[in-house]
């Protein structure tokens, strides 16, 4: 992978850059993942905020997370796209949605987080580590 990636929403009007490499990258069974996505998890990389740059329309909601604390949802204003997330708890860094990413296939997910809240048909079976909940960093 190199240090400089891209992506944006569905229809394209939301874009953003990323120009370092991501400090981690994991699975999130938490239950806003799953109803966010429609689906069991989410996979995201968690970047330091001031490597992340984006242009366009967005918007937000907020809720409070798993964690505790607020978790600030962004998407794109046009087509709806969730984009990436911002956490009171890790004010430092954003979590962007790996859907988003032009190119995702060099995302490599390095654990399982929120497997609290794992669905019980999800086997994970491919060996990395998993935390109950939101593993100190």
């Amino acid at each position: 992978m190199t240090d400089k990636y891209d992506g944006g929403c569905h229809c394209g009007k939301l874009r953003y850059t990323c120009n370092k490499k991501p400090d981690f990258t994991f699975y999130c069974h938490c239950h806003d993942c799953q109803k966010t996505t429609g689906g069991p998890f989410s996979v995201e990389l968690m970047i330091d905020r001031q490597a992340f740059e984006i242009d366009g329309s967005k918007t937000a909601y907020t809720v409070i997370g798993e964690s505790g604390g607020e978790v600030h949802r962004w998407a794109c204003d046009h087509c709806g796209s969730g984009v990436y997330l911002e956490c009171d708890s890790d004010p430092e860094y954003i979590f962007l949605k790996a859907g988003s990413l032009d190119d995702a296939s060099w995302v490599a997910p390095e654990m399982h987080i929120f497997t609290s809240a794992k669905q019980p048909w999800v086997n994970i079976d491919d060996g990395l580590p998993q935390h109950e909940t939101q593993p100190e960093v």
